[in-house]
Protein backbone atom coordinates (compact mmCIF):
# COMPACT_ATOMS: atom_id res chain seq x y z
CA UNK A 1 0.00 0.00 0.00
CA UNK A 2 1.34 3.42 -0.93
CA UNK A 3 1.81 5.77 2.02
CA UNK A 4 1.78 9.56 2.01
CA UNK A 5 5.24 11.18 1.89
CA UNK A 6 5.80 13.85 4.58
CA UNK A 7 7.44 16.93 3.06
CA UNK A 8 9.69 19.67 4.40
CA UNK A 9 9.17 21.81 6.53
CA UNK A 10 6.99 19.35 8.54
CA UNK A 11 8.42 19.17 12.11
CA UNK A 12 8.34 15.34 12.20
CA UNK A 13 11.29 15.30 9.78
CA UNK A 14 13.42 16.90 12.53
CA UNK A 15 12.60 14.33 15.22
CA UNK A 16 14.73 11.36 16.28
CA UNK A 17 13.22 7.95 15.52
CA UNK A 18 12.77 5.26 18.17
CA UNK A 19 14.38 1.84 18.13
CA UNK A 20 12.18 -1.05 16.94
CA UNK A 21 11.86 -3.82 19.54
CA UNK A 22 9.05 -5.90 17.99
CA UNK A 23 9.91 -6.88 14.41
CA UNK A 24 6.48 -8.47 13.89
CA UNK A 25 4.73 -5.20 14.71
CA UNK A 26 6.44 -3.41 11.77
CA UNK A 27 6.06 -6.01 9.00
CA UNK A 28 3.23 -4.18 7.23
CA UNK A 29 5.04 -0.85 7.55
CA UNK A 30 8.16 -2.38 5.95
CA UNK A 31 6.13 -3.75 3.06
CA UNK A 32 4.25 -0.46 2.60
CA UNK A 33 7.52 1.48 2.65
CA UNK A 34 8.89 -0.63 -0.23
CA UNK A 35 5.64 -0.11 -2.19
CA UNK A 36 5.81 3.64 -1.55
CA UNK A 37 9.47 3.87 -2.53
CA UNK A 38 8.78 2.03 -5.79
CA UNK A 39 5.70 4.08 -6.68
CA UNK A 40 7.46 7.37 -5.86
CA UNK A 41 10.51 6.23 -7.87
CA UNK A 42 12.82 6.77 -4.90
CA UNK A 43 16.10 4.98 -4.27
CA UNK A 44 15.65 5.05 -0.50
CA UNK A 45 13.01 5.82 2.12
CA UNK A 46 12.97 6.14 5.89
CA UNK A 47 9.94 5.44 8.11
CA UNK A 48 9.91 9.05 9.33
CA UNK A 49 9.23 10.16 5.75
CA UNK A 50 5.89 8.34 5.90
CA UNK A 51 5.09 9.69 9.37
CA UNK A 52 6.35 6.80 11.52
CA UNK A 53 9.11 7.65 14.01
CA UNK A 54 10.78 4.23 14.07
CA UNK A 55 14.27 3.25 12.92
CA UNK A 56 13.51 1.59 9.57
CA UNK A 57 14.93 2.35 6.13
CA UNK A 58 14.26 0.83 2.72
CA UNK A 59 16.89 0.84 -0.03
CA UNK A 60 16.03 0.23 -3.69
CA UNK A 61 17.79 -2.75 -5.27
CA UNK A 62 19.11 -0.42 -7.99
CA UNK A 63 21.40 1.20 -5.39
CA UNK A 64 23.85 -1.71 -5.68
CA UNK A 65 24.29 -4.64 -8.08
CA UNK A 66 24.82 -6.99 -5.11
CA UNK A 67 21.19 -6.54 -4.03
CA UNK A 68 18.84 -9.22 -5.32
CA UNK A 69 15.83 -7.37 -3.93
CA UNK A 70 15.07 -4.13 -2.12
CA UNK A 71 16.78 -4.01 1.29
CA UNK A 72 14.84 -3.18 4.44
CA UNK A 73 17.03 -2.35 7.44
CA UNK A 74 15.56 -2.21 10.92
CA UNK A 75 17.60 -0.36 13.56
CA UNK A 76 20.49 0.27 11.14
CA UNK A 77 23.75 1.41 12.72
CA UNK A 78 26.90 2.38 10.86
CA UNK A 79 29.83 0.89 12.77
CA UNK A 80 32.64 1.74 10.36
CA UNK A 81 33.23 4.54 7.82
CA UNK A 82 36.11 5.06 5.44
CA UNK A 83 38.15 8.22 5.76
CA UNK A 84 37.76 8.56 1.98
CA UNK A 85 34.96 10.98 1.26
CA UNK A 86 33.05 11.43 -1.96
CA UNK A 87 30.90 14.29 -3.18
CA UNK A 88 27.64 13.42 -4.88
CA UNK A 89 24.35 14.96 -5.83
CA UNK A 90 21.42 14.06 -3.62
CA UNK A 91 17.72 14.67 -3.68
CA UNK A 92 14.94 13.60 -1.34
CA UNK A 93 11.31 12.57 -1.68
CA UNK A 94 10.56 14.79 1.35
CA UNK A 95 12.15 17.84 -0.31
CA UNK A 96 10.73 17.71 -3.83
CA UNK A 97 12.43 19.57 -6.69
CA UNK A 98 15.59 20.23 -4.67
CA UNK A 99 19.05 18.73 -5.12
CA UNK A 100 22.46 19.45 -3.69
CA UNK A 101 26.04 18.27 -3.42
CA UNK A 102 26.77 16.33 -0.22
CA UNK A 103 30.09 14.88 0.94
CA UNK A 104 29.77 11.40 2.47
CA UNK A 105 31.98 8.44 3.37
CA UNK A 106 32.78 6.38 0.28
CA UNK A 107 32.58 3.05 2.15
CA UNK A 108 30.62 2.06 5.24
CA UNK A 109 29.80 -1.04 7.25
CA UNK A 110 26.30 -1.22 8.69
CA UNK A 111 24.68 -3.55 11.22
CA UNK A 112 20.90 -4.01 11.18
CA UNK A 113 18.02 -6.44 11.68
CA UNK A 114 16.25 -7.74 8.58
CA UNK A 115 12.48 -8.28 8.26
CA UNK A 116 12.92 -11.91 9.36
CA UNK A 117 14.43 -10.72 12.64
CA UNK A 118 17.97 -11.81 11.76
CA UNK A 119 20.99 -9.66 12.60
CA UNK A 120 22.92 -8.68 9.49
CA UNK A 121 26.13 -6.86 8.59
CA UNK A 122 26.70 -5.29 5.19
CA UNK A 123 29.55 -3.46 3.50
CA UNK A 124 28.38 -0.70 1.20
CA UNK A 125 30.29 1.44 -1.28
CA UNK A 126 29.44 4.25 -3.66
CA UNK A 127 25.73 4.92 -4.22
CA UNK A 128 24.65 2.14 -1.83
CA UNK A 129 26.72 3.70 0.98
CA UNK A 130 25.40 7.18 0.14
CA UNK A 131 21.75 6.10 0.24
CA UNK A 132 22.18 4.28 3.57
CA UNK A 133 23.88 7.34 5.12
CA UNK A 134 21.16 9.65 3.76
CA UNK A 135 18.36 7.46 5.14
CA UNK A 136 20.01 6.96 8.56
CA UNK A 137 20.36 10.75 8.76
CA UNK A 138 16.55 10.93 8.42
CA UNK A 139 16.21 8.68 11.48
CA UNK A 140 18.21 11.27 13.43
CA UNK A 141 16.24 14.27 12.16
CA UNK A 142 18.95 15.37 9.72
CA UNK A 143 18.12 16.36 6.14
CA UNK A 144 20.52 16.47 3.20
CA UNK A 145 20.00 20.24 2.97
CA UNK A 146 21.72 20.48 6.38
CA UNK A 147 24.86 18.90 4.90
CA UNK A 148 24.87 20.22 1.36
CA UNK A 149 27.83 22.27 0.27
CA UNK A 150 25.96 23.63 -2.72
CA UNK A 151 22.35 23.45 -3.85
CA UNK A 152 22.14 22.57 -7.52
CA UNK A 153 18.37 22.72 -7.90
CA UNK A 154 15.50 24.31 -5.97
CA UNK A 155 15.27 26.26 -2.70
Amino acid sequence: MKLKIITHPNDILRKTSARVDDINAVQKLCSDMVDTMEQEKGIGLSAVQVGDLVRIIAIHKDADKSLEDHAVMINPKIFSKSKDMEEGEEGCLSIPNCEGIVKRAKKIKVRYTDVSGLEQKTKAVGLFARVIQHEIDHLDGILFIDKTEKLTKGF
